[in-house]
């Protein structure tokens, strides 16, 4: 599959503003958790963590994170992933053009320093607003009065799921997923207007669906504010340096 080069200052603009903007009225269904392999964050020295989805958006496999570096955060280094392109400024990353379905999980790797802590201060708590994108496995061509629904979902390969368009059945029969994870299903254009959400379903659960989703973890704390927070920033506590011994 070509492999499409963007600079840093396109993908700001196209998952990182755009997004988190779009996001904040989104809910998210998951937490994305942080994982620091044992490790214990201390301020103003350089630590290791990776960011896991713990799955895609309502059954669309991921294709994109997106993730702000706290401010102070130095020396940030995001670990390339193969099978995705990635940009990174150093203080938005971006991982894409991957696919992660949403059965599975992954980690999304970041090298970086932690600032020093003020004076009589123990620990810190910084913040990473992350969003996940999920793009449409599900496609209609319209052609007339005819239409034709495409849909590309490999983990079922060889299963049988329902299509329905804004909730209404599409078929009588459930479709056939090929052996390379494809179908095609024959229909009109009148059963699939403009703006209409086809989705597939396996077992009464969405599978894929036509509309490209987002999943947004970006709340960070702020004075005054809720404790409790509706799409809670993954984040991580950073602990003052033991003191020196005398």
């Amino acid at each position: 599959m070509k492999r499409t080069t963007l600079t840093v200052a396109t993908m700001a603009t196209v998952l990182t503003a755009s997004a988190l903007a779009t996001a904040l009225a989104i809910p998210a269904f998951a937490h994305v958790g942080v994982d620091l392999h044992g490790a214990t964050p201390t301020a103003g020295s350089s630590t290791a963590l990776w960011l896991r989805p713990g799955h895609g958006c309502m059954g669309d496999a991921t294709n994109a994170v997106t993730v702000t570096v706290p401010d102070g955060v130095t020396n940030v280094k995001a670990q390339p992933k193969p099978g995705w392109d990635l940009v990174s400024d150093g203080k938005t990353i971006t991982w894409f053009h991957g696919t992660l379905p949403d059965d599975q999980f992954d980690d999304f790797g970041i090298r970086l320093t932690w600032p020093k802590l003020p004076a009589g201060v123990t620990s810190q708590t910084f913040f990473f607003p992350t969003v996940q994108t999920c793009n449409a496995e599900l496609k209609v061509a319209r052609s007339g009065a005819k239409a034709t629904v495409t849909g590309y979902l490999p983990a079922l390969a060889g299963k049988k799921v329902a299509l329905f368009v804004n909730d209404v059945p599409l078929t009588k029969f459930d479709v056939v997923i090929g052996a390379d994870g494809k179908f095609a299903v024959a229909t009109t254009a009148a059963k699939v207007p403009d703006g209409a959400n086809v989705t597939a379903k396996l077992n009464g659960r969405m599978v894929g669906n036509s509309m490209a989703d987002r999943e947004a973890w970006v709340d960070v704390p702020v004075p005054g504010g809720p404790t409790t927070l509706a799409n809670p920033a993954p984040s991580v506590k950073v602990v003052a340096p033991a003191p020196a011994a005398s």
